[in-house]
């Protein structure tokens, strides 16, 4: 597993995690994709363009929505966009990490007595394997999830492009949930739970409410933005993630 040091952070790209002395600071999906891009390319320019394709796989986005993570990473590092000490902006082109190469520390090898237990421990679940075969078949299936898009409630077409960009949000995040099968479109099982979201103006600013349900059941989950359009990406991301622990087995 490869770590990745930025100053006092250590950043584990396969846990989505920051840890410094003991504290631990877990990152959103995207924001962690971003910084281990910037993380392969240290004191280079990555590009607005290269982030949209390698962390949205080239979807159609908010125009804030790259500005918003580099705002949450930067605040999840203590650092200052006006005076910063990792991540550098550079006008109209991308940002670069500053850092003149992160260290990349490979886990330390086991020693020969974990080794030893590491087989012992293979040897227990070969010898178990009946038993694990039947725990399998009788863990029960994992839930299907279909999410719909984002419908432009406003009554203003001007907002259809932040719907599409909403919708393309809520799918990424749903296909980061754990254990739950994602599908667009028609429901593949009566029992599918269906994620039907809203685009509406609350309290003045654009606001995408979202409700999971069975059909002809009652509501399971229901999850709000708070922040106006420039932080719909990000409340949407903590919306599934709450969404994902209530389908959670």
């Amino acid at each position: 597993m490869t770590r990745h040091t930025i100053g006092a952070w250590t950043f584990e790209p396969g846990a989505n995690e920051l840890h410094r002395d003991g504290e631990r600071r877990r990152l959103e999906h995207r924001a962690a994709a971003t910084l281990e891009l910037l993380c392969r390319r240290p004191g280079e320019i990555v590009t607005t363009d290269d982030i949209l394709a390698q962390v949205w796989n080239g979807r159609a986005i908010s125009p804030n929505s790259i500005p918003v993570v580099i705002s949450d990473l930067r605040q999840a590092l203590e650092d200052d966009a006006r005076s910063p000490r990792y991540i550098e902006t550079v006008a109209k082109r991308g940002y670069r990490l500053m850092v003149e190469r992160p260290v990349q520390a490979p886990i330390p090898s086991p020693t020969r007595r974990v080794r030893a237990a590491v087989f012992a421990l293979i040897a227990l679940v070969l010898a178990l394997g009946g038993a694990l075969a039947y725990a399998t078949l009788a863990r029960p299936k994992a839930p299907v999830l279909v999410v719909r898009r984002v419908q432009n409630g406003t009554g203003n077409p001007v907002y259809d492009p932040l719907a599409n960009a909403s919708s393309a949000v809520l799918m990424t995040e749903a296909e980061q949930l754990t254990g739950v099968q994602v599908f667009r479109g028609p429901s593949p099982r009566p029992d599918a739970i269906l994620l039907d979201s809203i685009l509406v103006i609350w309290n003045g600013r654009p606001t995408v409410m979202m409700a999971a349900q069975r059909a002809g059941g009652p509501v399971l989950w229901t999850g709000m933005t708070a922040g106006g359009e420039q932080r719909i990406p990000y409340d949407i991301a903590l919306e599934m993630h709450r969404l994902g622990q209530r389908l959670r087995p």
